[in-house]
């Protein structure tokens, strides 16, 4: 074979195999088609990225169709709050109490009575003497000073608030710890007075402010206030148990009001996207936020004037957590 054949030849195969690959190109495409993959969608898109933990970037196009919108926080204030804690109380002892002022009642009512009767006998020169006498008043005496004694036991084992209650409200209030639906817990404020005019709750519970402990916390040496808790975490406040309490001061606390629904609750906290450019957003934590009205109170980290993400928020955190486009954090 001359070389001029050999190198026909050659330019004849290299055509074949470029023929081939152009066919099997438009087959794989349609294969991968057919399949639901996107031939392209390895190559991240330049509508929407987020560059770092807590950036991203979209398009205006883009933010259009996700629906994306805005609000302004506006400035705001509210009674500054001061965390406390509440701590349960022993209901048996209370119980054990009121149990000892009936007995000793019913004692000193029978001790009168027998008192009374010899009395009536002694005067009628009949089968009673001086001595059984004066004796009967002496046990009537020592039976009237028990019940004094039982009854002044709730004022200095659990302060003055609670002996104020009458029987009937007394009676009332062990039979509810009895059943769970309320709860006997003593407040402590680290660091702060109290007095019964002070704002206090508790999630999940109603507190009844009775009045001021009867002997201040041992270890932290704080005057506290004993109180009445119901709703439904009473039943779980039982002896010794810790619970969150919020207590209002009377100053003012100035913030800012952020829209409910441009709130996110994420990695066990509360963050927002806050609108730094038209394409813009970054991801600000809320620290210490607290509900008011329609809003979450927040004193730091946004300012009067902030425009954060109302709508859509939730697209912005996929593609905040993917760290690349839109598309790619459909799949996340």
């Amino acid at each position: 074979m001359s070389r001029r054949t050999a190198i026909g030849w050659a330019a004849v195969g290299a055509g074949v195999s470029a023929a081939v690959l152009l066919g099997l190109a438009p087959m794989r495409n349609a294969t991968e088609t057919a399949e639901g993959k996107n031939p392209s969608a390895d190559r991240p898109t330049a509508t929407a990225s987020s560059a770092r933990d807590g950036e991203v970037r979209l398009e205006r196009a883009e933010q259009q169709r996700t629906g994306l919108s805005v609000a302004s926080v506006t400035t705001t204030s509210t009674p500054a709050i001061t965390h406390g804690f509440a701590r349960g109380l022993d209901g048996g002892a209370l119980a054990a109490i009121d149990a000892e002022i009936v007995t000793a009642r019913a004692a000193a009512g029978a001790s009168r009575a027998e008192a009374a009767r010899l009395v009536q006998l002694f005067s009628q020169d009949q089968s009673a003497s001086a001595k059984s006498v004066e004796a009967a008043r002496a046990q009537s005496a020592a039976d009237s000073a028990r019940v004094g004694l039982a009854e002044r036991r709730i004022g200095l084992e659990y302060g003055p608030g609670l002996a104020r209650l009458g029987t009937g409200a007394r009676h009332a209030l062990i039979a509810d710890i009895a059943a769970g639906r309320a709860a006997l817990v003593r407040i402590d404020v680290p660091g702060a007075s109290l007095d019964t005019r002070s704002r206090m709750r508790i999630d999940g519970g109603v507190l009844a402010v009775l009045g001021p402990a009867a002997a201040a916390d041992p270890r932290l040496q704080s005057a506290g206030l004993l109180a009445i808790l119901r709703g439904p975490i009473a039943a779980s406040a039982t002896n010794g148990r810790i619970l969150d309490v919020k207590v209002e001061r009377g100053s003012a606390e100035a913030g800012v009001a952020v829209p409910r629904d441009a709130v996110l609750r994420w990695r066990g906290g509360l963050w927002v996207y806050r609108q730094d450019g038209p394409e813009s957003f970054e991801r600000v934590e809320l620290i210490d936020a607290r509900p008011i009205g329609g809003a979450w109170f927040v004193h730091s980290g946004l300012t009067a004037g902030n425009r954060v993400v109302t709508g859509g928020a939730e697209t912005l955190l996929a593609i905040d957590r993917s760290g690349g486009s839109a598309a790619e954090s459909d799949g996340d």
